[in-house]
């Protein structure tokens, strides 16, 4: 009996261990190195025949080592056949590679790759304008130009400079500034204000109905929304004209696209496009500068429309069908046809 023989495990035919043991088992290393010197000795001595019993140990031999290198690596390292890679050594590793712990009790499931499975990688999340003209306009501030300053209607170059720096701080303060999107007081907007029309303002602020100065601003309506992200899409234009009776006359027409979420559910996102027109006039009054805001006026799309009180409600997927707007549909994002003149939040085509 084999000296090996008392320890082999019952051979499993499903089991490649076993096997591979109880191959190995039938072989000890006398018996191998006695092969080995046969084998060269009739391989290397002319004119010997060879003796088919030992060419059939040799096979056999190549058979065990073959699966022996394939399947059981590391039984080679203990019979000093070949060893495992020192601690110092690079391990150069071709194809799929699958980490298994021995004995395998989870078996692994077809069509595995294995470590190095470098499968697709998903692609990012689409942007908060992804798919609308918004997506090439310019982010916040950088949307709102102005003309080049010159002497006009009996100002001065500084002076109309002066004007058109006031202008785009308003705009910005009305449908940019954090306080004024939240709903909140807008301090900066008050503060921007002629002395004369911030009384006026702050007066009318919470009156509902068209006297209402609230919807000089974009501000969304408390707890019906919040600011998705902190960008802003802006575009349009500024155009500056002599005025009668002296002074200039600023008109501003101007896109903001505020990407808005549902409180508490940032993933439920939608789009607010509000086109708004201002008319400002300048002029020297007492030796002074005086920027007024003349005419205002401003069309908001994808809101509800139940509510009169100058605040932006915006509707979401889902919402109730009776607070849609209704009138002809305009498509948002055309400032040539947005203001109906008719609603504030008036049908977006497509929607």
């Amino acid at each position: 009996m084999n000296a090996l023989e008392g320890t082999v495990r019952p051979a499993d035919p499903d089991d490649i261990d076993a096997r591979f043991e109880a191959l190995v088992a039938q072989f000890d290393e006398d018996e191998i190195r006695r092969m080995t010197a046969a084998a060269e000795s009739d391989s290397f001595m002319p004119g010997r025949r060879r003796r088919p019993a030992v060419l059939v140990a040799i096979a056999g031999l190549i058979v065990l080592v073959g699966l022996v290198v394939t399947m059981r690596p590391d039984v080679l390292d203990k019979l000093r056949i070949a060893r495992s890679p020192a601690g110092n050594e690079d391990l150069i590793v071709s194809g799929p590679v699958i980490a298994r712990q021995a004995p395998v009790t989870t078996p692994i499931p077809d069509g595995e790759e294995g470590l190095f499975d470098h499968g697709p990688v998903p692609a990012p999340p689409a942007g908060l304008f992804a798919g609308t003209p918004a997506a090439d306009y310019a982010d916040g501030e950088q949307g709102l130009v102005m003309p080049a300053a010159r002497a006009l209607g009996g100002l001065t170059r500084e002076e109309v400079g002066r004007a058109l720096s006031r202008v785009r701080r308003l705009l910005s303060a009305a449908h940019l500034d954090p306080a004024a999107v939240r709903g909140e007081r807008p301090e900066e907007f008050i503060r921007l204000l002629h002395p004369r029309q911030r009384e006026a303002f702050l007066r009318r602020l919470d009156d509902s109905g068209p006297s209402g100065t609230r919807s000089w601003l974009f501000s969304l309506a408390p707890g019906t929304a919040e600011p998705a992200g902190d960008v802003v899409k802006v575009s349009g234009e500024t155009t500056i004209s002599k005025r009668a009776g002296g002074g200039v006359t600023i008109e501003a027409d101007y896109l903001f696209v505020h990407p808005v979420s549902r409180p508490g559910a940032p993933s439920t996102v939608t789009r607010i496009v509000e086109h708004h027109r201002n008319e400002f006039s300048a002029y020297r009054e007492d030796g002074g500068l005086v920027v007024w805001l003349a005419a205002d006026e401003s069309a908001v799309f994808g809101a509800n429309c139940t509510e009169d009180d100058g605040f932006v409600h915006p509707r979401f997927p889902g919402d109730p069908q009776g607070s849609r707007p209704s009138g002809e549909p305009a498509d948002p994002y055309d400032r040539a046809s947005g203001l109906s003149g008719q609603t504030r939040c008036p049908a977006a085509l497509g929607s």
